[in-house]
């Protein structure tokens, strides 16, 4: 009898063990999914040279991915304006950095966690 008890108490925790480790895994494969995109919305604002129809499209992107984009435009003369899904970009001239935010949540469901999370970045 006490070697049945061993023997599924065993198994639970490989088990328990098994399904941590899966969701440790996932937790961070959503971390560098966000990390990953924040770095693609940089380069795509690098590239296009700061063209609204550029931002407007990553932060739908993002938007579709659950995941909440906003970018704070320096203009040459020190203006500033913050666009996101709520208050998209319009024509802006002579940009010369921009601040990338990029918000989102992380889940790790075995434990019901639910971090928010946010990465920054700048593009010049």
């Amino acid at each position: 009898m006490p070697t049945i008890i061993k023997a599924f108490m065993g198994i639970f925790f490989f088990a328990l063990v098994v399904f941590l480790g899966t969701g440790i895994l996932n937790y961070q494969v959503q971390v560098d999914r966000a990390s990953s995109y924040k770095y693609d919305v940089i380069q795509e604002l690098q590239n296009s040279n700061f063209a609204p129809s550029v931002m407007n499209a990553c932060i739908q992107a993002g938007a579709a991915q659950d995941y909440n984009v906003s970018i704070d435009v320096s203009t040459g003369d020190g203006a500033h304006n913050t666009f996101s899904q709520h208050s998209p970009a319009t024509d802006v001239a002579d940009v010369v950095a921009a601040y990338v935010t990029v918000e989102y949540t992380s889940r790790l469901p075995f434990l019901g966690v639910e971090t928010p999370n946010v990465l920054r970045g700048f593009a010049r």
